[in-house]
């Protein structure tokens, strides 16, 4: 048998091209996404990591990739005159 068993033709040549004949096609929806990850969210991530991607080429580690890290890390490398390092929670000499 070349077709699924819900199949109204039942003239395809393999199993696989009733599958592909047969299946639903989904339309994107127009709605925002209701799980979080919406535009907004995106551009706020996009924003932390262009923010983190910047200390870094200034030499500072921060200790995350949260801003509020990102920040904290900045503050005290311009404070002490050293680039701050996350991973040992000291100035890099």
């Amino acid at each position: 048998m070349n077709c699924t068993a819900s199949c109204k033709t039942r003239d395809h040549a393999s199993y696989a091209e009733c599958l592909k004949q047969n299946m639903p096609m989904i339309a994107p929806s127009s709605q925002p996404s209701r799980t979080g990850w919406d535009m907004d969210k995106i551009k706020s991530d996009n924003r932390e990591l262009d923010s983190y991607y910047s200390a870094v080429k200034q030499g500072i580690e921060p200790i995350s990739t949260k801003q509020r890290d990102i920040d904290a890390a900045v503050k005290l490398s311009n404070e002490a005159g050293k680039a701050f390092d996350g991973n040992s929670l000291n100035f890099k000499e």
